[in-house]
């Protein structure tokens, strides 16, 4: 395998997350950094973040679904929402999405680096979390990322701690890149 920059390759989506242990508010603010210097077209930074780590916690997490019920031991929720009047629209193209994806990624590498559990879900209510951070209806909530530091295996739910052990797997190069042309 060629050469992997180590955060990259430590990159996963944990499920263990020691609930008594709260993010520090350096690194909730690291992370906003790191979704801040995302690139994005023009510099338009098209993602709104909403941090979910006191009052708005359990609102959040009363509207993940039942396949997300680990996420409720984690201590902090960011919340990625936009609209594609944020972003560059080009030739039919909204450009906004990419700009989010960047920014989650980045969010999600510094965490790597600050020893965090990262991990964006997709399994939410959209509409309930809409109204439980107050988002105007012309957003769209895109992605949760559920945020912690690792919890153990002991205090795991038996079923989220087999997939915490099995290997990372990715499909091979040849299954998702063409060269030179689509055939």
């Amino acid at each position: 395998m060629t050469s992997l920059h180590d955060f990259i390759a430590r990159r996963r989506s944990g499920r263990m997350i020691d609930p008594r242990r709260a993010v520090e508010e350096e690194h909730v603010l690291s992370l906003l950094e790191a979704a801040r210097w995302a690139p994005s077209c023009s510099n338009n930074q098209p993602w709104r973040i909403v941090v979910s780590r006191n009052e708005s916690l359990d609102a959040v997490k009363a509207c993940l679904s039942r396949g997300n019920a680990w996420a409720l031991d984690a201590p902090l929720i960011l919340t990625f929402a936009s609209r594609p009047d944020l972003d560059c629209q080009i030739k039919g193209r909204d450009y906004y999405p990419l700009g989010i994806g960047l920014a989650v990624e980045n969010v999600l590498l510094q965490g790597i680096h600050l020893g965090l559990v990262m991990h964006p879900i997709a399994g939410f209510r959209e509409p309930e979390v809409m109204r439980a951070l107050a988002i105007p209806e012309d957003y769209r909530v895109h992605t949760l990322v559920i945020v912690g530091y690792p919890g153990s295996v002991e205090d795991a739910d038996a079923s989220v701690a087999e997939r915490e052990k099995a290997p990372r797997e990715r499909k091979p190069l040849e299954e998702i890149v063409r060269w030179e042309t689509w055939e």
